[in-house]
């Protein structure tokens, strides 16, 4: 499970304006019989009221029903001026119905009338008047048994009333009961509501309503939910694994599906046009650009990608109005693809491309709040995706409590937010986090609290920690690391399972500044591990390529950008590719899903490990089956048979591995630290000279 939120940018939901555009709806089709003909010639009211039903509009019909009200007399009287609020309660028509319920003056007879159907009035009129807990008691507290059409509107009134007063779920509960007892466009309607309670739930509220919900069918509602917020490209498996639940059988998923598919409008490349990149190759992300062009062009050169293309690599600037001046003359090309921008700040530039544009990988996430503009693809090394899958690690791990420890500045806060989102919706259980200052060196009393530790008041120091955690996730850069980990081995944490994201290595083996991070679990690319495999190991040949930059991981990742773009086909098709950053896949919102290997520290080095597993998530997300994996085929990565090293490409530069805040080596200048995905923090003014070494706690 990797996304419902893997999106934000985007579709990670759907707000109420824009799903209204989903749905075109037709209210009240039983209104098409007309109880109202006569025999006689007809009265100027029932004429009309026989006009609005012939319209089959309820916001004509019930100011119909109150007219024809004044030409009756006593309980007749009060019947058709209780009928008229009843239409437009069911439209949901409140604001009509609370105008027709001041013209009625009948309201002493009602209880005669029906004593439920007056009280349903009754709770309505409460709810008008500002009193919605005693008009939820009211409309709740029915006395049984109730007709279908009470039945009905008790649910309505009950979900309205959630829905102003900001409780999204417990609405979505009544429109779930509801659902059961509507047909035709009135279904639909509800459905579009219900769907709109739970794309403005809060997620966590959500996740926390999925293991309590008792009814089966609306347990499955936030499970389509969750799933669609959080892991779009997960739809599909949900659909097949719930044939009979009412959101698919009547047709809700299709049109959920139809409409939700970003990747839809991406066009596959046409002609024989260059592909043409659009990175920074000047000012302070010079070292950045290259490395990404460098893997660019090696997977062009060396593994065949896109070879009956060329590769056109051009400055894209590093603004706004750079960008797109780059894309204006690139576009003038005809490129059959173009893969760019880089940075953040650069993705609104897509937003304005031309109908017949080629398809674009952007190499970045947009903006939070946000969506991809249509026809684009994301792709990106995002900490938040890392932080995600270290909590789906844990899991499959069994490791089900875990405390939190991240960064306090932007970047530590979305990773911690990324990590306890997900830990929590898979069933995991947050015992305790903290926030820890950047520039801090000694993390002593924050751990103590954190871990809970005791020790004797007599000998030495042998201290305990508390027993109920069995894991900690740690959201920090590579240098933070390195005095963090031996600082938890030091308070009795070394036996404690520890996480982390791929930030923390920067790429290059460094036993001696690697030391310090023992037992830290992390998400990797492939080919970084490949430097445990011999010289005859399949991945071997690359990594050596990749290795010979200072910034091996952006070099994967513009081999990969390039492996994407040669293989859209594919992948629009719901395809698995192996890159070099892990198994690539593209989720219903456009976004390339990469799925890490895994890698653990020991003795200073990063040794592989067996990878991640979604078979814990729960049932009500996502029900896997074991035929989940047949029919899905992969389109292996291309080896070379031999690899000459190129010392003339431009990767060896002095500059700091993007993904890490501090240097592994003796320089003195840092590259603008890699942050998400090809989106880079402002680059600093100047860069002291880094001291490696950890400090130890006293």
């Amino acid at each position: 499970m990797s996304a419902f939120l893997r999106q934000v940018a985007y579709f990670r939901h759907i707000t109420k304006a824009g799903f209204a555009l989903l749905l075109t709806l037709g209210l009240l089709s039983g209104c098409a019989q007309n109880p109202y003909t006569s025999t006689t010639a007809q009265s100027g009211p029932l004429t009309a009221l026989n006009q609005a039903l012939a319209s089959q509009d309820p916001k004509l019909i019930a100011p119909a029903q109150m007219q024809y009200a004044a030409t009756l007399k006593g309980p007749a009287q009060a019947d058709m001026q209780m009928r008229a609020l009843e239409t437009a309660i069911d439209a949901e028509a409140f604001t009509l119905a609370n105008t027709l319920y001041a013209q009625a003056n009948t309201q002493a007879l009602w209880p005669t009338v029906s004593a439920r159907r007056a009280q349903l009035l009754t709770g309505f009129e409460q709810w008008q008047q500002g009193a919605s807990s005693m008009a939820r008691d009211t409309v709740n507290n029915l006395p049984i048994p109730l007709t279908s059409d009470e039945a009905k509107r008790r649910l309505i009134l009950l979900a309205a009333i959630d829905e102003a007063e900001k409780r999204p779920i417990d609405a979505a509960r009544q429109r779930s009961a509801l659902n059961e007892l509507l047909t035709g466009a009135a279904a639909d309607s509800n459905r579009a509501k219900l769907w709109n309670d739970l794309s403005s739930a809060d997620i966590n509220q959500l996740s926390d309503e999925a293991k309590q919900a008792t009814n089966a069918n609306f347990a499955d509602w936030i499970g389509l939910a969750l799933v669609y917020r959080t892991r779009p490209g997960e739809l599909n498996t949900w659909i097949n694994n719930h044939p009979n639940h009412p959101a698919v059988t009547s047709g809700f998923t299709a049109l959920l599906l139809s409409r939700s598919d970003t990747a839809a409008t991406i066009p596959l490349p046409t002609g024989q046009g260059p592909v043409i990149v659009l990175v920074p190759l000047s000012g302070d992300y010079q070292p950045v650009g290259q490395a990404i062009s460098d893997g660019i062009n090696f997977a062009h050169d060396r593994l065949g990608m896109a070879s009956d293309r060329s590769v056109q690599i051009q400055d894209s600037g590093s603004t706004l109005a750079s960008f797109t001046q780059a894309l204006t003359a690139a576009l003038a090309a005809n490129p059959s693809v173009i893969i760019g921008p880089l940075l953040k700040e650069q993705i609104p530039a897509l937003a304005n491309l031309p109908a017949n544009a080629p398809p674009v990988i952007a190499l970045n996430t947009p903006a939070e709040g946000t969506s991809l503009p249509a026809g684009v693809v994301s792709y990106s090394l995002s900490p938040n995706a890392d932080a995600r899958a270290a909590a789906d690690q844990m899991i499959h791990d069994q490791k089900m409590t875990a405390l939190v420890y991240c960064a306090d500045n932007s970047l530590g806060h979305r990773i911690c937010d990324a990590f306890s989102r997900e830990y929590t919706l898979l069933g995991g259980q947050i015992l305790d986090s903290a926030l820890f200052d950047p520039n801090a060196t000694d993390f002593s009393s924050q751990l103590r609290r954190l871990l809970e530790v005791t020790s004797s008041r007599n000998g030495p120091f042998q201290p305990r920690i508390r027993q109920d955690t069995q894991g900690i996730f740690l959201g920090a850069t590579s240098q933070q690391v390195r005095m963090i980990v031996p600082q938890l081995d030091y308070f009795g944490a070394d036996q404690l399972p520890r996480y982390s994201v791929g930030m923390v290595y920067s790429g290059t083996p460094n036993p001696l500044a690697d030391q310090d991070k023992s037992g830290l679990v992390i998400p990797v690319e492939p080919v970084l591990l490949a430097a445990n495999e011999g010289p005859n190991g399949p991945m071997r040949p690359n990594y050596e390529r990749a290795s010979l930059s200072q910034l091996p991981r952006l070099f994967a990742f513009g081999a990969d950008a390039l492996m994407i773009a040669a293989n859209l086909q594919p992948l629009l098709a719901h395809q698995v590719i192996n890159g070099l950053t892990g198994q690539l896949s593209l989720s219903l919102t456009g976004e390339i899903e990469r799925k890490p290997a895994w890698g653990q520290f020991r003795q200073g080095l990063l040794q592989p490990m067996e990878g991640t597993d979604s078979g814990y998530i729960p049932s009500t997300v996502v029900d896997y089956s074991s035929k989940q994996a047949e029919g899905n085929p992969t389109v292996a990565l291309p080896q070379e048979d031999s690899i000459t090293p190129d010392s003339g490409d431009g990767t060896a530069t002095d500059t700091q591995p993007v993904g890490s805040e501090s240097t592994d080596s003796d320089t003195t200048k840092a590259v603008p630290t890699f942050t998400d995905g090809g989106g880079m923090a402002p680059p600093p003014a100047s860069v002291a000279p880094t001291n490696d070494t950890a400090p130890m706690a006293n």
